[in-house]
């Protein structure tokens, strides 16, 4: 009797997908152009004869393997020589197997435990080497330093295992979230600290207890990405990796396009770890909250108690840098703004899931003094927004970023006067495409500017100044020239949906000018037109975590302006489908009950709605 198998490659089982089991690679990933990750081994028959694939490996071992004859084929090593770790308790994270560019690297089985491995020729293990013809690598040994405050409750994760970082490797980013392997970019981030990593204090570090919800789908990762075990809690030299796992965990949830999110975070995030070991605790602290939300947003008391505790550190380093008289050197006055700017940004972004919109707007009117010392044009001046947008500081370009998108989905005015001019060198860079902060929100920087002018424009408009029907037109030329353009990707979905969002962004832009400059109502015939643009290019794709995350901050705006009910619907039922909007003290909470306020009120009065309505019910809803 000829020997079968009784289970799929690894994608398809990864997809639950049925497998046709074509040797070397089955057709469904050949025909849905994905990379086949190859078969289990067999084992012996059964009792019957059957041919059966071997089971799931050891939780948190990857069995190490011998090089062949063949130089591009490994075959695996007996099992009694793999290193034993204990099973994480209260865990049920089924572990998707990475993938590989060469089929014949087979990926190894799934475990209980939420541990994803390297590819083998980069992990080492105790006793057991492996003669393989890889470039030479650097070992980092894992383990995790004591922060001066109480460890959180974490089930324990043992093992010894060295982890090794080839020199020259693939960097890349995944394009969407997944909670069981957890990509990182992390050898472009270590590699010039990994020789210092065992000058760090050891000791203990635990992350914040996770629910089992899911957001993403695992089968979206990048399969460039590599994936590497959870660091160990209990060993020494490790908190740098730990950090940059939670970071990728986060990325993937959070950023638009995570492979471009990799050098502006990981860089900064490598460099204040090692430039300020005062400031460690605090930047492990921010890695478990981060790192859990970037599996669950649906925030436990535990998170809110840490991004509560994160946000009086940023109070209180903004009140001792305000406290100081400024220097009288203004570029050393300027780089200790730019310290004290240094966590603004993850609580900003961490606030959107768990605290309100008032907490935000508040925090974000502390920082602003902070922002316009840390900015390089003197005080006499205004503030020239492009060159923010594209500044090479992260913390000021995502301040400018927040303070219009702030105030265009609450109605509030701009926390600055902005000069708008556009230098040459910064519209070459807008152009460019490449830089400011369109990968973490998927909001073009040219909208940013634009929505930014429309913010100045009516600001004059309340002073008694007037628009003119060419300074529109010139606005609108503008939204229409702005190149919405997606990076190719080897998911067409995700192509899709980043594009999308990107065509959506600019129907958003059409309402915001037509609603705030122009000062339409909703029953304007420019504004019907924009909103149903906008609805039919949401309902092309298909409602998920991607897009809608990314659709969130649009859908405030046109949500705002949205006068047919059956748009209203759309919109309504796309918010409810996302977590943070369904989260109560939590900002999308607050976004989707404006929305909601807006409408009552308007049909109570059988009318249409104008700008001026919604500031009314973001005040009525916020507070502020």
């Amino acid at each position: 009797m000829a020997p079968r198998s009784t289970a799929g490659c690894y994608t398809c089982k990864r997809r639950k997908k049925k497998c046709d089991e074509t040797q070397p690679q089955c057709l469904r990933c050949i025909h849905s152009r994905r990379e086949c990750e190859g078969y289990a081994p067999l084992e012996s028959p059964d009792s019957r004869g059957v041919m059966r694939r071997a089971k799931t490996g050891l939780a948190g071992a990857a069995p190490p393997r011998h090089q062949s004859s063949a130089p591009d084929s490994l075959e695996p090593q007996s099992r009694s020589n793999l290193p034993t770790s204990t099973s994480t308790p209260g865990h049920s994270d089924s572990l998707t197997p990475p993938i590989y560019p060469d089929a014949s690297l087979s990926p190894w089985a799934t475990t209980n435990d939420p541990v994803s491995f390297l590819p083998t020729k980069t992990i080492c293990y105790p006793n057991n080497t492996a003669s393989t013809s890889t470039p030479p690598v650097r070992e980092l040994s894992t383990g995790l330093p004591t922060p001066p405050f109480a460890p959180l409750d974490r089930p324990n994760v043992s093992g010894s295992t060295i982890l090794s970082y080839p020199l020259n490797s693939d960097d890349n980013l995944p394009d969407r979230h997944t909670q069981d392997v957890m990509p990182v970019q992390i050898q472009r981030w270590l590699e010039p600290y990994q020789s210092m990593a065992r000058n760090l204090p050891c000791g203990s570090i635990s992350e914040v207890e996770e629910g089992d919800s899911s957001e993403g789908d695992p089968d979206e990762v990048k399969q460039e990405l590599y994936s590497i075990p959870i660091p160990d809690s209990n060993t020494t030299d490790n908190t740098l990796p730990f950090i940059l796992q939670c970071y990728a965990r986060w990325i993937n949830l959070a950023v638009f396009e995570p492979e471009k999110a990799a050098n502006p975070i990981g860089e900064s995030v490598v460099n204040k770890f090692m430039r300020s070991p005062e400031e460690r605790p605090r930047i492990i602290l921010l890695a478990n909250v981060i790192g859990s939300l970037g599996k669950s947003i649906k925030p436990n008391s535990k998170i809110t108690t840490l991004v509560a505790h994160l946000s009086s550190e940023a109070y209180r380093n903004i009140d001792n840098f305000l406290s100081n008289k400024p220097s009288n050197d203004s570029e050393t006055d300027r780089q200790k703004a730019l310290d004290a700017l240094d966590l603004v940004m993850e609580v900003i972004l961490i606030q959107r899931y768990s605290r309100t919109m008032f907490d935000v707007v508040k925090f974000m009117e502390a920082v602003a003094p902070v922002f316009r010392r840390a900015c390089p044009e003197p005080m006499n001046q205004y503030v020239n927004l492009p060159r923010a947008v594209m500044s090479p500081k992260i913390n000021i370009r995502h301040f400018a970023t927040s303070d219009v998108i702030v105030c265009a989905t609450t109605g509030r005015p701009m926390l600055f006067r902005y000069d708008m001019t556009c230098p040459p060198d910064i519209l070459e860079c807008i152009s460019d495409g490449r830089y400011g902060m369109q990968w973490l929100h998927g909001i073009p920087d040219q909208y940013i500017i634009i929505l930014a002018r429309i913010n100045v424009l009516a600001e004059e408009l309340v002073l008694g100044a007037t628009v003119s029907p060419h300074c529109v037109a010139e606005i609108e030329n503008q939204i229409q020239q702005v190149e919405v353009w997606t990076d190719d990707s080897a998911d067409p979905v995700s192509t899709i949906w980043r594009f999308t969002v990107r065509q959506c962004w600019r129907m958003t832009a059409y309402v915001y000018l037509y609603m705030v400059l122009c000062r339409a109502r909703t029953d304007d015939p420019r504004v019907l037109e924009s909103v149903n643009g906008f609805v039919r290019l949401m309902n092309i794709v298909k409602s998920a975590r991607n897009p809608d995350a990314f659709l969130y901050i649009p859908m405030i705006i046109v949500g705002a302006a949205a006068y047919r009910k059956q748009d209203r619907e759309v919109i309504r039922s796309r918010m409810l489908g996302l977590q943070e909007c369904i989260n109560p003290g939590s900002c999308g909470y607050d976004a989707l009950h404006i929305l909601l306020d807006l409408w009552a009120r308007t049909d109570g009065e059988n009318r249409a709605a104008d700008w001026h309505d919604f500031r009314v019910s973001a005040f009525r809803i916020m507070g502020v």
